[in-house]
């Protein structure tokens, strides 16, 4: 990683973001190690201060290195400078671009990390979230699912043995926090009020509405390879999409 830096607004252009197309970059934080100060340096003051909170300098180094990759990717979409990147946030507080950051252009976007981890979705005129998760042998998967998610999916991990009932437990938890996130309702709506309908051996899930019994055809869910020891979904508003996977370590920097 030595001699790299942060790329400028004259550094080449990313591949192009069409209305189909949703770019997810995979970010891991440990081989950004070098560059910390320089990303430090492209965050706002509000988010400097947020950084200063953490009572851990584990969690205040993650947060430093996942919001200076998120402003370094942003930048490389809208065409001007880390730095000047402007947010605003919604009601329930999903960010968005705002300002001169955004130059009239619809770029949207969703931040997760977890551990060592950061995921980045990336996409144009539509609506997106992302979760990311590293997986835990301590967590009681088969409580957590009974008291908070819908019945139709703690069946399915009950039913489930070994490993696999963490990993879908997992799967379960990622594709419900993307879609939340990409809604930009927070825990507005709560885990049981939804379902996710995963088809026997796809990464693709439908969204089941308690309430109404209906599918939500407006969202789509994708689970995401991203690594051995992590969990990952991605939901996208509306039809006809296609990812691109990024690698923030070879594909962000020059």
């Amino acid at each position: 990683m030595s001699g790299l830096s942060i790329p400028s607004r004259d550094s080449p252009p990313l591949p192009a973001l069409s209305r189909q197309d949703v770019h997810v970059w995979f970010c891991p934080l440990v081989r950004h190690e070098k560059q910390r100060a320089a990303l430090a340096a492209l965050l706002s003051r509000d988010e400097q201060a947020r950084a200063a909170r953490f009572a851990f300098e584990r969690d205040r180094h993650r947060f430093i290195l996942s919001h200076g990759l998120l402003r370094t990717i942003l930048a490389r979409y809208v065409g001007g400078a880390p730095a000047q990147i402007e947010f605003a946030t919604g009601a329930h507080g999903k960010p968005a671009l705002t300002g001169r950051s955004c130059a009239g252009q619809d770029i949207q976007f969703s931040l997760s990390h977890s551990g060592e981890y950061a995921v980045v979705a990336v996409a144009a005129g539509r609506a997106v979230g992302v979760d990311v998760e590293v997986r835990r042998q301590d967590v009681d998967v088969l409580n957590l699912a009974q008291r908070f998610f819908a019945a139709g999916e703690a069946h399915q991990i009950i039913e489930t043995q070994g490993d696999a009932q963490q990993q879908l437990f997992y799967r379960y938890w990622t594709a419900k926090e993307a879609y939340l996130k990409g809604r930009g309702v927070g825990l507005f709506l709560a885990l049981d009020q939804f379902e996710i309908l995963f088809d026997d051996g796809s990464p693709i899930a439908r969204v089941c509405t308690r309430d109404s019994g209906a599918l939500d055809t407006n969202w789509q869910v994708r689970s995401l390879s991203l690594a051995d020891d992590i969990s990952g979904a991605l939901a996208v508003e509306g039809p006809a999409w296609q990812v691109r996977l990024c690698d923030s370590s070879t594909d962000l920097f020059r």
